[in-house]
């Protein structure tokens, strides 16, 4: 899997993971959208973890600037 994630791209993300993460804590979602949610943020943190996208990869999409 090559790299298509930016910095700027995978601190968005975190951003959106923890703004998830403290609605999830004061219960402000129904069980249904909560587990939407939940898998949502799953995927962002694997994303973020290991740098590649695969809907960017999909779509020919990179943010990342090689060094």
């Amino acid at each position: 899997m090559k790299r298509n994630i930016s910095k700027l791209d995978k601190n968005i993300r975190l951003i959106v993971l923890a703004l998830i993460a403290i609605l999830g804590l004061f219960n402000e979602f129904s069980l249904s959208v909560a587990s939407v949610l939940g898998a949502l943020s799953i995927l962002l943190l694997v994303t973020v973890l290991i740098g590649f996208s695969p809907i960017y990869a999909l779509l020919g999409i990179s943010t990342y600037k090689g060094k």
